[in-house]
């Protein structure tokens, strides 16, 4: 098995498309396990290294932690050629579900530490290397968020740290409370996990100062989205006359695009069948040129996020 190109995560180098895994546990993907399993496990005989999960990932509230477990039951059945102990899995806290799916956020020290710890459980882990802040509190500032997840790690439950949903002043409280890759070792922000894709583009200030720090960027819904993707194409023709030009599809040209946008960019599209990954991977062999790229770019997005968060930030103390 031939390595995928590599792009790196802090101290980790990973294959350039990692797999969100989020939809696999949608509910009605629960009666459909070994469907999922197999899709994980494509993923590995293919060569993506790079595991997306968080612990609310999961079909009801008194199940989270559902898409970790599944995950790590993927790792510990896979007979294939991969080398599972080179696959980073990361995982997210912050985000509450409670009885009634009743959402909520929690940054509290003491419950980022009770997250992280069933979190390590979930996953058949006594460390994380990579865990994500998931969403900001808005009971407590930025700051005082941050201190948390240092706390985490400082316990040393969590190799590096990351961030998610997260605005450019944001960021740079964390790199203020958690250090960075410029300030040596592995302990710090080494990813942002922000949507962004072909429909929502308007977190281009925290990956242009990604790109700058050498922050890996990990966007997730790239293809806008699972009620977006199928549709692509059509929302954005540009995508799908570029596409007929290389006999692809829309997709795996909006994945391309997304790789030749920065350096530190590692797309993290979901998947519910083997034969999707298939199609994730042959996104990353796909050379666009100059003009192409210009093109793609100026196709004007929707303003709208899948998930807005209209909830206070307060980023200082």
């Amino acid at each position: 098995m031939n390595p995928l190109p590599q792009r790196a995560i802090g101290p980790w180098n990973v294959s350039a498309i990692g797999l969100g895994c989020m939809p696999l546990s949608f509910p009605e993907m629960i009666p459909h396990r070994e469907q999922a399993i197999a899709t994980i496990h494509q993923a590995l005989d293919l060569g993506i290294t790079l595991l997306d999960t968080s612990n609310i990932y999961a079909p009801t509230w008194d199940c989270v932690g559902h898409n970790e477990s599944l995950v790590a039951d993927a790792l510990s059945l896979y007979t294939g050629p991969a080398d599972v102990s080179a696959v980073l899995v990361t995982t997210k806290g912050g985000i509450t579900r409670s009885e009634g799916e009743q959402w909520g956020r929690d940054s509290r020290e003491s419950a980022l530490k009770s997250a992280c710890e069933a979190s390590m459980t979930a996953l058949g882990v006594s460390v994380i290397d990579l865990y994500q802040h998931h969403r900001h509190d808005p009971s407590m500032s930025y700051t005082e968020q941050m201190r948390a997840v240092a706390a985490i790690r400082d316990f040393g439950w969590v190799r590096s740290v990351g961030l998610s949903n997260v605005t450019l002043d944001e960021l740079e409280v964390a790199l203020e409370v958690l250090g960075g890759p410029s300030d040596g070792g592995d302990g710090g922000v080494v990813s942002v996990q922000n949507e962004f894709s072909p429909r929502y583009r308007a977190d281009q200030n925290v990956l242009d100062r990604c790109t700058e720090l050498g922050i890996a960027f990990l966007p997730w819904s790239p293809l806008g989205g699972s009620a977006h993707a199928p549709e692509l194409g059509s929302q954005f023709a540009e995508f799908a006359v570029i596409a007929a030009e290389h006999n692809k599809t829309p997709q795996e040209i909006a994945l391309a695009w997304l790789l030749h946008l920065s350096p530190v960019i590692v797309p993290i599209p979901g998947a519910t069948k083997p034969v999707t990954v298939d199609s994730i991977v042959r996104s990353i062999s796909i050379e666009l040129s100059e003009s192409q790229m210009k093109r793609l770019n100026a196709t004007v997005p929707e303003a709208q996020s899948m998930y807005p968060d209209e909830l206070p930030r307060s980023v200082l103390m």
